[in-house]
């Protein structure tokens, strides 16, 4: 919904922003993944152990899980999750907000020196647009334990009311003129009505009765038994920001701000296919997890190949109506920023799928508390940078580049390696695929 908020946001903003102020919110949204990157893996072990939890685990484990009661919730456990959740992120939102302060002097100042528009605005959206990071990192658990409890459509219901805010306020501000400051202050009214609901919704007065009465452990060995995967998932992570994001932060010094904000919106609109193409997976992602935790694995394949047909339809769908009907959507608007050019787009849609599906993939084997694949994660990242490099040295392919550095360094190995592994595990025939469409047609009839 957050994607999808951006996309309705999308056409005033692209109206009133000039290309070179869109550059600008490319590289501000490339902060987000360094507060993933901070995070470093502990958010998704933190969300699926609450899930752990919630289906009956008495003992948390680096690897696997413990013994299941099915029915029971072990509050003493759950409260000692919370509290080292807590901890840890009121610790790293004081380490990005301390990084952020020392490193922008440094790192965004010399990028807005290329900018033509008045320089005061941009500034104070940029450390505003920091303060909202921080916060959201402090207060980034409460949509994991909402998740980890199994409260999904809570937690959607919440995701769709604080976004219908965000996009009001946004385009009133817009509205007013007031820039890039108008998405910030957005996105901060929105982050703070939705932590507030999500906190109430969880801690509801049988869960604040059962962990009043709850004897917890100490936070620091909760975070000692997750933290063998998490730094796993953190690396995999890390990966991730060096393939998609670092390259965005190194672009403005060799690319115009104005190319950069068409590669911006294009990059969007693909991340808003990706995300509806992913939203059957996640939204089933806990019930998933419970499967494997209960050994229910024909059910954990029927999710496997519904997820993998929504992300296909998704893509085919979506990105031919973008390619298609893109660019003369936003000439009708009167954008002052387009789309980049169709073969541009096509490949950007291959590659994102390719990465969508080794990333469903991925997320299974995680379910079942197994990070193998966080070395190859890793050294695919390094070979995006790397591969960007090059041929930002040695060609004169612009933003091409950006698109293909990633999209090679994944099809190299982990594009095909990690379905493979999953396809084998879950023995899938695509005589399975086939009986999964057939039930699904009975159904429409």
């Amino acid at each position: 919904m957050r994607v999808l908020s951006g996309i309705i946001i999308l056409p005033i903003t692209l109206r009133l922003l000039p290309p070179e102020e869109m550059g600008l919110w490319a590289i501000f949204l490339s902060l987000t993944t360094i507060t993933s990157l901070l995070d470093f893996g502990f958010t998704s072990s933190f969300s699926r152990n609450v899930t752990y939890v919630f289906s009956g685990v008495k003992e948390l484990k680096a690897n696997g899980y413990g013994e299941v009661e099915e029915g029971h919730v072990d509050y003493g456990l759950l409260k000692s999750l919370l509290s080292s959740m807590k901890f840890f992120y009121g610790i790293i939102a004081l380490i990005f907000l301390l990084i952020f302060l020392v490193a922008s002097p440094f790192y965004f100042l010399p990028i807005l020196e290329k900018f033509s528009g008045d320089h005061a605005p941009v500034l104070i959206a940029w450390f505003l647009f920091g303060f909202v990071l921080a916060y959201e990192l402090y207060t980034y658990y409460y949509g994991n334990i909402l998740t980890g409890c199994g409260k999904i459509k809570t937690m959607q219901q919440i995701t769709v009311l604080t976004q219908s805010i965000r996009i009001i306020v946004t385009i009133v501000l817009l509205l007013l003129n007031m820039g890039l400051l108008a998405l910030v202050l957005g996105m901060l009214i929105g982050d703070l009505i939705n932590r507030i609901l999500s906190y109430n919704a969880f801690y509801d007065r049988s869960i604040r009765q059962n962990l009043r009465i709850a004897q917890s452990g100490k936070a620091i060995d909760v975070i000692k038994i997750i933290a063998p995967n998490s730094i796993k998932i953190g690396l995999n992570v890390f990966g991730g920001f060096l393939r998609s994001k670092a390259i965005v932060l190194i672009a403005p010094y060799y690319i115009t701000l104005s190319d950069l904000g068409s590669f911006g919106i294009s990059r969007t609109m693909v991340d808003v296919i990706t995300s509806l193409g992913g939203t059957w997976f996640i939204t089933f992602y806990p019930q998933l997890s419970q499967y494997i935790v209960r050994d229910r694995m024909n059910d954990v394949k029927r999710l496997y190949i519904k997820s993998m047909l929504v992300s296909v339809a998704a893509f085919v769908l979506l990105g031919c109506g973008m390619i298609l009907f893109g660019n003369p959507i936003l000439v009708l608007i009167k954008s002052k920023t387009f789309l980049l050019c169709g073969s541009y787009l096509l490949l950007m849609l291959i590659f994102s799928f390719l990465e969508q599906n080794q990333g469903i993939a991925t997320n299974i084997l995680l379910a079942q508390n197994e990070v193998p694949f966080f070395k190859s994660a890793l050294l695919s990242g390094i070979n995006t940078v790397l591969i960007f490099w090059i041929m930002l040295k040695f060609t004169h392919l612009g933003i091409l580049s950006m698109i293909l550095s990633s999209g090679i360094a994944l099809s190299l190995y982990v594009n095909w390696r990690w379905p493979l592994e999953v396809y084998k595990r879950l023995k899938l025939q695509p005589n399975d695929f086939v009986e999964v469409v057939k039930s699904y047609l009975v159904k429409l009839h």
